[in-house]
């Protein structure tokens, strides 16, 4: 008995998603100008050019009326449909931050019989319902999807998942994005965890400070200690025509430098290493564990991208005639291979190991971010 009313309650779910997937078949993609024109086929140009000036989120009830709307609109519908129909559901806003490039698409979800559904609309290449075994599984699936339709954005964007609720009617594009951030995020990434080593001695109620950090807050004395380092490379190895022939830098001039030399984030790099480094590589590594920490951050938590800025992989052995290093790289190679260059006897014995720069938005890596490791 309970298996055939469980067949039964399976049909009458899967009929009620027909109904509610055929209703939204009379919905097209796009949105309707004043004269009831689609914009993206009646005037291409100002799709591209000025959706972000024209849009306001139709209500489900706009939306039958126009029988246009993107998917943060047609969402709004099945959001009403499901909710009618006594079915959970779940929202989510995907994007991706791209320097200027915002691209996002909104779907929805629901359970049913231990399985996960992706009910799909608007997005026709998809359009469907697409069976999965968890959530997660899901989440992945329309993560990865969304980044293979969107191969032409850099390597260094972020993407987030949110998981949202109803916003209100008529929000602009830039409404949308601020309510999203007010929302759920979603975090769907496998670590990928990098270190620094810190001074024992220092304060890190601030996490990790760049020198920029260091100048912005007049903490003169530390960052005088940290620049000293770079005195010789800026005067005589950087080939900084304006700073040739000088015997002192301003701290002011020090910060040029390296923004001229490493660009605009410079003075705002973190630098981080891919696997920490351990007792057994030598004699100058022992003498380090006495009086430094290890920390490691997590650069693919979704939080922490939210505050990074900036993150360059580098040069292989930090030298501009080698290759440009990417973040597939450091995902693939090996702590072997990774330390094969480490050298205990040089004078800069860190000089062949491969490392990142971060910048974040403050300046510094907050302390939340870390976590201490042991040196074993």
């Amino acid at each position: 008995m309970a298996l055939i009313l469980m067949k039964i309650g399976v049909k009458k779910m899967k009929q009620k998603i027909n109904n509610i997937m055929n209703l939204m078949d009379s919905i097209e993609y796009g949105f309707k100008d004043e004269n009831g024109e689609n914009i993206i086929n009646a005037n291409p140009q100002k799709w591209d050019d000025e959706f972000y000036e024209f849009y306001y989120l139709q209500t489900p009830d706009e939306l039958l009326k126009s029988k246009c709307g993107v998917c943060w609109d047609q969402v709004e519908l099945e959001r009403k449909l499901f909710q009618d129909n006594n079915i959970k559901f779940k929202t989510y806003f995907i994007y991706i931050v791209d320097n200027d490039m915002l691209p996002s698409h909104t779907f929805l979800t629901y359970e049913n019989n231990n399985k996960h559904y992706w009910f799909e609309h608007s997005w026709g290449a998809y359009k469907g319902v697409h069976e999965y075994e968890s959530e997660l599984e899901l989440l992945l699936d329309v993560k990865k999807t969304f980044i293979n339709e969107h191969s032409y954005v850099s390597e260094n964007c972020f993407l987030y998942i949110y998981e949202y609720q109803k916003p209100k009617k008529h929000i602009t594009c830039d409404e949308f994005y601020k309510y999203i951030e007010t929302q759920k995020l979603i975090k769907t990434n496998k670590p990928l965890y990098f270190y620094h080593l810190v001074n024992k001695d220092v304060d890190m109620n601030k996490g990790i400070i760049s020198l920029q950090y260091m100048y912005d807050n007049k903490m003169h004395d530390l960052f005088d200690k940290n620049v000293e380092k770079y005195k010789d490379r800026i005067l005589n190895d950087w080939n900084i025509e304006k700073y040739k022939g000088k015997s002192n830098l301003t701290r002011e001039e020090y910060l040029d430098a390296l923004n001229i030399f490493r660009g605009k984030y410079g003075t705002n790099y973190i630098y981080f290493f891919r696997y920490p480094p351990y007792k057994k590589l030598g004699n100058k590594i022992n003498e380090i564990a006495k009086y430094k920490d290890i920390y490691r951050i997590n650069i693919n938590d979704e939080k922490i991208q939210k505050s990074i800025t900036d993150i360059f992989y580098g040069y292989d052995m930090s030298d501009s005639d080698n290759r440009l290093l990417d973040k597939k790289w450091y995902e693939t190679i090996s702590q072997k291979e990774y330390f094969s260059k480490y050298d205990d006897n040089l004078s800069m014995n860190f000089s062949t190991l491969n490392h990142i720069s971060i910048s974040f938005k403050n300046g510094n890596c907050p302390l939340d971010f870390l976590e201490k490791v042991d040196w074993r």
